[in-house]
This record gives structure tokens, sequence and C-alpha cells, in this order.
């Protein structure tokens, strides 16, 4: 019971402000008589417990201010709480506080309400000093309720900036108005938290991405996309080939499957993040070779796509505990993933299709208790019939990466690998000995690329040339990279690069020596042509014979100054021979 309801209940009784002893009569007869008193004479008694009783001259002074304003109830509310006090302190101690709160507390990463009292209490030390009198300052207190006086929006924005603000106060309403199936399918990469193992050689290889699209309306997995290359526009465009195109691949993994997967079709819409494979040139070319819109979520907003959110987080939670990564916990030995792997990749892949086609589909939401397999086919039969490329190749050409390259009698060369045919030089030779052409390269397959003829607006696909039998077959542009990388590792271990440089200091060496000899006997050039002198010497073949019936005779010293004089024409150097 309220202070207000006590003076109806006195009045009812017979007891006058003006009298004293009939209050305390009053009073006593309600502590006698207890709860029954207020369940008879008060309507409007406690439900529990009565309340505390008053004294007599406070019942008094109620029943007075009940006669004074005729009655009103609201004559009896405590007025303090509306009384407006002058503050304790100054007006400049005031702009001093607001000014130490707005310099040392609302700022990024900014300082604690005590450490800004005590910055406080040093600028004010300051200020009396150049003041020369002593201020009445502020309290802790004080200081702590002019902080919690400032709005808690404007507090966590100063502090710690607007996306934190906007995700702690975050609030949703309608949110998605999707009608229809395909009409707004999102995609997102996510980690998985699980080491796999290689299926050939059974070595842990680490934890691969997983690329996933799901529709918006009906919240079913249109397909999936894994890899160890992270989030790149191959991952993408991957991920949609798969949710376009049947899954029969996918499907053999996983036979005696009950649920067939029917997922399938080109979407209107395609939701995703801001991902520099998102943003990339080839991303938004497939796109326009779809005819498919594409809108890129709010940056860290990611409560406005959550349904590609939550299947994330689904995704993580339904793989086993062998080889699972665990978020570290204090003063806990972490189990080593790599130690514990026990699934092999392709068992990983069967897992994924079987829960993405049979598992995640027939999951009930427990908010419109529906499944999104039923909300999928009921959609398929009421949405138009959903578009398709014109083929797999054709995807290929529009998925694939996108470069220009000078196409000559070599062919077109692309990291270091040769692809030519004889369909590419006829078109060389009608069009120019050397062009340069577009290019698109699936980076999940380098046996061939494609290339746009733009005089035949065609493109013509151009098989790879290489001297090792089926290198390219099924060779990823990942793995191209990784292979070469380690040929220059091995390389690098062998001291080749220094091998090399003693082999041309060798070279230079040995030329140089040469050199040498050849000035030191330049002045015999005369008899060069006479000897017939070639490599024959150094082979295998029997010695070299004179032309004639005897063998040249060697220059001596003592004809050497009378040659000339001898010969019957003029003798010859190599001088004038190359003059």
């Amino acid at each position: 019971m309220e202070h207000f309801e006590w003076p109806p209940g006195a009045i009812a009784n017979g007891v006058t402000p003006g009298s004293l002893k009939r209050c305390e009569a009053f009073l006593e007869s309600v502590r006698q008589e207890g709860e029954t008193f207020f369940r008879k004479c008060l309507p409007d008694g406690l439900d529990t417990k009565p309340p505390k009783i008053p004294c007599a001259d406070t019942l008094r002074k109620w029943m007075k201010r009940n006669r004074a304003s005729g009655g009103n109830p609201y004559a009896q509310l405590d007025l303090r709480p509306l009384v407006r006090r002058c503050k304790r302190i100054s007006l400049r101690v005031e702009e001093m506080v607001e000014k130490c709160i707005s310099k040392y507390y609302l700022q990024k990463h900014g300082l604690s309400v005590a450490e800004t009292f005590r910055r406080y209490l040093q600028d004010a030390a300051q200020e009396e000093r150049l003041l020369g009198a002593k201020l009445e300052l502020a309290s802790l207190r004080s200081m702590q309720r002019r902080v919690n006086e400032i709005d808690p929006y404007i507090r966590d924005l100063k502090r710690y900036g607007s996306e934190y603000t906007r995700n702690k106060w975050r609030y949703s309403l309608k949110g998605d108005t999707s009608t229809r199936v395909l009409e707004r399918v999102e995609i997102d990469h996510t980690w998985l938290d699980m080491w796999v193992l290689d299926p050939v050689s059974g070595v842990p290889i680490g934890r691969p991405w997983i690329t996933v699209a799901i529709d918006r309306y009906s919240g079913y997995v249109l397909g999936y996309y894994v890899s160890f290359y992270g989030p790149s526009v191959a991952s993408v465009a991957n991920c949609i080939r798969n949710a376009i195109f049947p899954k029969e691949d996918l499907l053999s993994l996983v036979p005696d499957l009950p649920q067939p997967w029917t997922a399938m079709g080109i979407a209107e819409q395609y939701v995703v993040d801001n991902g520099l494979e998102f943003h990339a040139k080839d991303f938004l070319r497939i796109m326009f070779d779809l005819r498919a819109d594409v809108l890129f979520n709010p940056v860290r907003r990611p409560w406005l796509k959550p349904s590609i959110e939550r299947t994330m987080m689904e995704v993580n939670r339904m793989l086993p505990g062998r080889g699972k990564v665990y978020t570290p916990t204090k003063n806990m030995k972490p189990q080593s993933p790599s130690d514990s792997a026990a699934i092999l990749f392709d068992d990983l892949c069967a897992g994924l299709t079987l829960w993405a086609a049979d598992v995640f589909p027939k999951s009930i939401h427990h908010k419109n208790l529906v499944r999104p397999l039923d909300l999928w086919e009921e959609g398929r039969l009421t949405s138009p019939i959903p578009m398709f490329p014109l083929g797999f190749e054709q995807f290929d050409i529009t998925a694939g990466m996108s470069t220009q390259r000078t196409v000559d009698g070599d062919g077109v060369f692309f990291k270091y690998l040769r692809f030519n045919s004889v369909e590419l030089q006829d078109y060389l030779r009608s069009n120019g000995r050397k062009l340069r052409l577009d290019i698109r390269v699936n980076p999940d397959d380098l046996a061939q690329v494609f290339v746009n003829l733009e005089a035949e607006k065609r493109w013509l696909p151009v098989a790879l040339q290489r001297p090792s039998n089926g290198y390219g077959d099924g060779l990823s542009l990942i793995q191209h990279e990784i292979i070469r990388a380690e040929a220059g590792k091995r390389l690098t271990r062998m001291n080749a690069e220094e091998e090399l440089a003693q082999a041309h200091e060798r070279l230079r060496c040995q030329w140089g020596e040469a050199v040498t000899r050849g000035v030191r006997v330049r002045k015999h050039g005369h008899l060069v042509r006479l000897q017939g002198l070639s490599s024959a010497r150094f082979s295998g073949t029997k010695a070299r014979k004179a032309t004639g019936a005897n063998d040249i005779p060697v220059e001596s010293p003592i004809s050497e100054g009378h040659l000339k004089n001898l010969m019957p024409i003029k003798g010859f150097s190599m001088a004038e021979d190359y003059s």
C-alpha cells in the first residue's frame, strides 16, 4: 500500500487531522488487527503483506494534505526528487570536469573514470597555481555521476568506435523480404575447424576452406566447394558452378543417399561480403555473363545476411571430434589436431555432401516450424523455371581467369606453360603472325586454355604442350605454382645458382687464358692457313697428316728474319686478312 492510501482509510474510520490522539488510536487498532484491518477497511489492501505503519504525526500531516487538496491523491507524492538544487561546485570547476571527461574518457581506448579523475586533479592543481586561489573540487563520485549522465550509445561510440557500437546496439525489424526460391542467394567462406588427411599418402595436410551458397527464402543449401587455397575467385566460381548444375559427381560419393539433391539454376541476386575476391573484375564479369545481380553486404554487419552466417556455424558443428580444432582454453594444454586427425579428404567431401543433401534440409526451424526441404520443393513448383548456362564448357569459359597474352608461332604462354594447336596457328596465318588476344584459364584444370578468336567471335580450346605426358591433366594452378616453388627450393638447396656462377667464372678464365696465348703466338699467323687446323685433332681420329708428301717444315729462329725475302710473293698476316 502506498502512503497516499492511508488518509482515505483513516477518514473512513472517523479520524480527523486535528486530533493527534485519534490518529494514535487508529494506528494502534491497525497494529492489533493487522492484515484483517486492511482487507476490511481499505479496499485497495496489499496482496502479500501489510505495509509499514507510519507514526501519528506523519498520518496527521498526510490527512491535512488530503483535505487541503480536496482528496487529490497526487498531493501525497514525495516532491523531493523534483526539487532543483544548486550544484555545490562552481561553474568553472564544472567546466573543468566536463573538459577532462571529454579529453581523457571520451576517446578511442580512453582512460577509466578513476584515471580520468587523477588527471583532473593534476589539471586542477595547475589551475589553482595560475589563479593563486583554492578551488572547491569535485569528488570521484561526482565525476562518476557526470559520466553516467552521458548517453550510453554516445559513450560507446566515443570510446570503442562506430563498428563496435553498431554491433552492440543493433536491433532487427522485419528482415529480408524474399518471396520465392533463387531470388536471393548468399555466399560466404569459412575455415573448417578440422584437420584432414591426404587420401593417397595419409599425411595430415591441414584445415581446408569451404565456400557455401544458400537460398535465403528456403534456407536450402545450393552448393559448396572445398579447397586449401582459401577465398579466391576460383573457389567462388566453383561454388557457383556446383550450385547451378546437377550434382551427379558429388552424389556419387554417397551412393545410398535417400534424399536427392535437387538444387540447381542461376539465382536472380547473389549477396556477398566485401572480400577482395568479390570485388575482383573476374567475379563481376562472371555475374555479368550469368545476368545476375550482386549485392555487397555493408562492412562489418554480418547480421544483415544471417542465413549464411548460421549455416557456417552449423557446418563446423557437424564435424566429428577427431582432428577438430578447438578454441584455446586458459590453463589447459590443447590437443594437437594434426596428431588426432583421422578423416580423409575424400571422406570429408562425402560427409559434407550427406549433410548438405539430407541432414541440413530436414532440420526444423524452431520459430516458424518449417523445414528447408519443404520450402524448397514448394518453391520449385510455384516459381519460374530457373535459367542455366549453355553448357559446362561455356561456364568454364565464363568462370575462368581472364588475362591477355601474345600469341605467336610458339602458341600461348601462361605461368611458364605453353599451349598451342594447329587450329590456333591457322588462325594466326590468316590474321597476323603475332596477336594480343584474351584467354580464359580454368584454375582447377590446366590441361587447356581458351583463346578468344576475335575475328571469328568464338573461344578456341588450346591444349597444353608438355614434354612429360599427362602433366597438366587435372593439375590446378595452385599445384603448378607449388611444384615450381618446390623445384626452386630444391635448386637452392643444391646451390644451383652458385654452381652456375662458378661455371661462368671458369669459362671466363678459360677465354682469358686463351686470349693471352693467342696474343703471344699471333706473330706466326702467316702460317695458320697452311696448317689446316680443325677440332678433328682433339677427336678420336688419327693424327693429322700433311697435305703433301712431306710435313710442313717448322720455321727455325735463324730463318725467321729472312723468310720474307725468300718468299716469291708478299707474306700476309691475320691483321691484313681482316682489315
